[in-house]
């Protein structure tokens, strides 16, 4: 077959060779500012393939076409249609709870698909189009010749029991299993799932899952199906958030299975020809008409349903090869992504139709949020799948890079790519320029900001300002050669001096950070951009232009002991210093997820790039939880940040545990904070009894089980101790029930429950000590006994 390109392919083509000419590129500091979800920086993945090793991955989806055949009980799937030797069940190893736990250990946000089948797959091994039933079938499965494909030799489909592979189930299914997750880790918003997608690409169920689903999907059951399952996770977990309806591309946006099969019927035999379901409904296109639903229902019901709507944006150029070619396929990959963004930007090759057949410019995100803005407002957006290709070369990575910058400047709330790069991929390295360039987790900002180019298939750029009042500017070069520009700043005080980051075909196994930076003038500087490159600056503001002086920290410490050698994932640490916080003490705060806010009194702490919850702040000291993420690092950088100044970094040992107990007069030792069995506080005056328990509490105990939540308030389940925990009173061991998170209380804070054995001698300063994974608690710490 001759390949004959697109005109519009040699456009690009031209485009690559000769717009070398330098764009104009302008930052402004104030204008546009908004906030940069987190959740942009997304993956689809069933299990963690080594990039949490290479940067903290913020939202991790268990999502795709075997998630809507996925029964959570027996941890199988059914091998759906996208799979030639299809519809045979298979078990999923590690399953999801592993998956959630990990999440959960890396501070990463768990993503889950509930199915809307009426059905589930049972045991491993089991069939939906079985030969010796059904007979001799187009292909069949490698592993187990009596599989088929659904498609008997003469073309015709099977028509089969579903009873044969499947178990009938209801909302009660997804119901048992958001409870199960409950009772495992807590509701959602303190160690649970966080996210629930109402299943996965409705346009295509009745293909891809024909075993269970058959008939072309309709608006009425689509909408049935979200509107049932949704209220069985709000009403188990009112915490989760729930994202939909989640079709596959752009006609499943506007159109339902139904329609578009009436369109494959009848002349022009177009998709969009015949929408005879959307006709039925007022001739609203699909998303609309959903969101207008799911607002229906909160006003009668007077509570929220869908958190996010939720579509995958499969929706590159026909022509666009899924793996690098040419200089004009390469050249088109990096500046179709104005797809996304671009409202006079009709995608090559066509196929992006409304209900008349007229060819539209996607411009996806503007056109969710004018969906959203009219007919649900206040709906957070979402794009759970999409793929660029290409992600083992550095134009897929540009391409990559390009799509992060435009969802963080356009107001996305959560995306998840679809088909994770190898962390050595140059793909993986599109993600890492935004979460961790450095290796020590310094970051992208978190506030954006207005960042313009002339020609943004030639250079593009995005901005955005860190807590500490850096300026980050990332420019991508999509073009074969070099080129300088310059850089105009607006309503930004430099410090003189920006740090380069770059990655380029000259290093592709690294983001090379510049020997010597780059000189700022007030207004404007000027780069060299490598061909095929994306380049990170990070301009420090002046210190003239903050509001405070740096802050300097003198030592970070545990906040029960005071000792300076070390912390531990969890621990409860004290940080003093010079200009730390206010001048006032603030103490913590609960933000709205119900966990301690990681900002208080202006101040914010960052261990590794990792935002701590906040105790209290102020001028000379402030108290901090170490981010759980810290496991497994050597050491890390602690910065205070005060009102935008952050303070140098302060290099800080990690141990797996440094054990200490919280005293009565927080001087780290004589009385303990301990409660008598009774809960009353233990002390000269009022001693435990030989032979009953007391509640030792102190910090630094390390990891547990299940995994501790950065600032979680305590609650059911109560995580204990990984590592082996013991206790002595008076010299003596002691019997242990209980070793954990204190109840009621916030993570770090460990509760050691301890019978003060028979043989002590009684005193009213008795030794007290616990130990955990062989770390000793100070010495000095005592409790009464009678």
């Amino acid at each position: 077959m001759i390949f004959r390109p697109h005109p519009l392919v040699v456009f690009f083509f031209a485009v690559g060779l000769y717009a070398q000419t330098a764009p104009t590129l302008a930052v402004d500091a104030n204008a546009n500012r908004h906030p940069i979800s987190p959740l942009i920086y997304g993956i689809n993945e069933w299990s963690d393939n080594g990039l949490f090793e290479v940067m903290h991955i913020p939202v991790l989806r268990w999502g795709g076409d075997d998630a809507t055949s996925f029964n959570w009980q027996s941890s199988v799937k059914n091998n759906t249609g996208d799979n030639p030797w299809c519809f045979e069940n298979y078990s999923v190893s590690p399953g999801f709870d592993q998956f959630h736990t990990a999440n959960l250990a890396a501070g990463t946000v768990s993503l889950g698909t509930i199915p809307l089948m009426d059905w589930s797959p049972k045991a491993a091994g089991e069939c939906s189009f079985s030969v010796k039933k059904y007979g001799a079938q187009k292909s069949t499965a490698p592993d187990n010749p009596d599989c088929g494909n659904g498609v008997l030799l003469n073309g015709d489909p099977v028509v089969n029991d579903p009873n044969d592979a499947y178990v009938p189930v209801t909302q009660a299914f997804a119901q048992q299993w958001v409870q199960q997750i409950m009772t495992s880790y807590g509701p959602a918003n303190a160690g649970g799932v966080r996210l629930w997608s109402m299943d996965n690409e409705p346009e295509w169920w009745d293909g891809v899952h024909a075993d269970v689903y058959p008939q072309p999907a309709t608006y009425d059951d689509m909408l049935a199906r979200s509107l049932k399952w949704a209220q069985t996770v709000k009403t188990v977990d009112p915490t989760a958030l729930v994202t939909g309806p989640v079709p596959g591309g752009w006609s499943g946006m506007l159109f339902s299975s139904a329609d578009m099969h009436s369109g494959w019927s009848t002349s022009p035999y177009q998709y969009w020809d015949n929408p005879t379901d959307q006709k039925a409904h007022g001739g609203v296109a699909w998303i609309p008409y959903y969101l207008q639903q799911m607002n229906q229902f909160e006003q009668a019901n007077h509570y929220r349903l869908l958190d996010y709507l939720d579509v995958h944006a499969y929706i590159t150029p026909s022509g666009l090869q899924s793996s690098a070619g040419d200089t004009a396929n390469e050249t088109l990959r990096m500046t179709s992504t104005r797809v996304f963004w671009d409202p006079n930007y009709l995608v090559p090759g066509g196929g992006y139709e409304d209900a008349t057949g007229a060819e539209v410019a996607p411009q996806l995100i503007p056109r969710m949020q004018q969906w959203v803005n009219q007919n649900y407002p206040g709906t957070n957006l979402a794009i759970t799948e999409y793929n660029w290709g290409a992600l083992n070369s550095i134009t897929g990575a540009i391409a990559q890079a390009d799509i992060l910058g435009i969802f963080g400047a356009y107001g996305l709330g959560l995306g998840t790519l679809w088909g994770a790069p190898a962390p050595t991929d140059p793909g993986a390295f599109a993600f890492k320029i935004f979460l961790n360039y450095d290796g020590i987790g310094n970051q992208f900002g978190g506030t954006g900001v207005s960042a313009t180019s002339s020609d943004p298939d030639t250079l593009s750029i995005y901005a955005a300002q860190r807590v500490d009042s850096a300026l980050t500017v990332l420019v991508l070069n999509k073009t074969t050669g070099d080129i300088s520009d310059s850089i105009s700043l607006a309503n930004f005080t430099p410090a003189g001096t920006a740090q380069v980051w770059q990655y380029s075909q000259a290093n592709l196994a690294a983001i090379v950070g510049q020997t010597s930076g780059i000189n700022v003038s007030r207004n404007s500087l000027t780069a060299t951009f490598p061909a095929y490159s994306m380049t990170l600056l990070v301009i420090p503001q002046a210190q003239s232009a903050m509001p405070v002086p740096q802050p300097v920290i003198s030592a970070v410490t545990s906040a029960a002991s005071y000792d300076a050698s070390g912390i531990s994932p969890g621990e409860i640490a004290a940080i003093f210093g010079q200009g730390l916080g206010p001048a006032t003490l603030t103490g913590l705060q609960v933000d709205s997820n119900g966990t301690l806010s990681s900002s208080i009194g202006g101040v914010e702490v960052f261990f590794n790039g990792y935002p701590a919850p906040m105790i209290y702040a102020l001028g000379t000291q402030v108290s901090a939880l170490v981010p759980y993420e810290v496991a497994g690092f050597q050491t890390v950088n602690a910065v205070v940040v005060y009102q935008g100044n952050a303070s140098a970094p302060f290099s800080v040992p990690v141990a797996a545990a440094k054990t200490s107990i919280f005293t009565n007069d927080s001087s780290g030792h004589g009385q303990g904070a301990i409660l008598n069995q009774d809960f009353s506080r233990n002390g000269p005056s009022n001693p435990a009894p030989r032979g009953q328990y007391v509640f030792i509490y102190g910090t630094g105990e390390g990891l547990t089980t299940p995994p501790g939540v950065d600032g979680r308030i305590s609650g059911t389940p109560l995580p204990t101790v990984n590592l082996k925990c013991s206790a002595t009173i008076g010299g003596e061991t002691a019997t242990l029930n209980y070793c954990g998170e204190a109840p009621d209380a916030i993570a770090g804070l460990v509760q050691v429950n301890a019978l003060i054995p028979e043989s002590v001698t009684p005193g009213s300063a008795v030794s007290v000590s616990i130990t955990i994974g062989g770390v000793l608690s100070q010495t000095g710490v005592t409790v009464a006994v009678k």
